[in-house]
């Protein structure tokens, strides 16, 4: 397993309790975007989270008010959480714990996944 499945969902709980919380995107995060037509301000609002089981761990919801079309979802390991936030240490932790194991597994730096919708197959 990646994650501790009883600290991952105690931190879900504290991130839920402390919404909104400002995040700064990674550059690849952003980079990614911008690819995609959405340029990520220097600092997003991580708006609700979830988790996404051992696989993708938690998720942010970022989604950007201006676009509003597109729902914006990211791994928290894409964000980067003010050192001044209470919550800044605990999600610094899961961060590099997860990292960490990812890197012990083979699968390097997590990286972003995009679900696009399926095309209508005509038979």
């Amino acid at each position: 397993m990646i994650d501790d499945q009883r600290a991952t969902q105690d931190l879900l709980h504290l991130m839920e309790a402390n919404l909104p919380i400002p995040a700064r995107p990674i550059s690849g995060l952003a980079k990614t975007m911008r690819g995609r037509g959405v340029t990520l301000p220097s600092e997003v609002l991580i708006k609700r989270v979830l988790y996404s089981g051992d696989e993708g761990g938690i998720l942010c919801d970022i989604t950007i008010s201006a676009t509003g079309q597109e729902a914006i979802l990211c791994s928290l390991t894409h964000l980067r959480v003010r050192a001044s936030h209470p919550l800044a240490e605990a999600i610094r932790a899961y961060q590099q714990t997860r990292i960490q194991k990812l890197a012990r597994l083979g699968t390097g730096q997590p990286t972003h996944y995009t679900i696009e919708p399926r095309r209508n197959r005509r038979h």
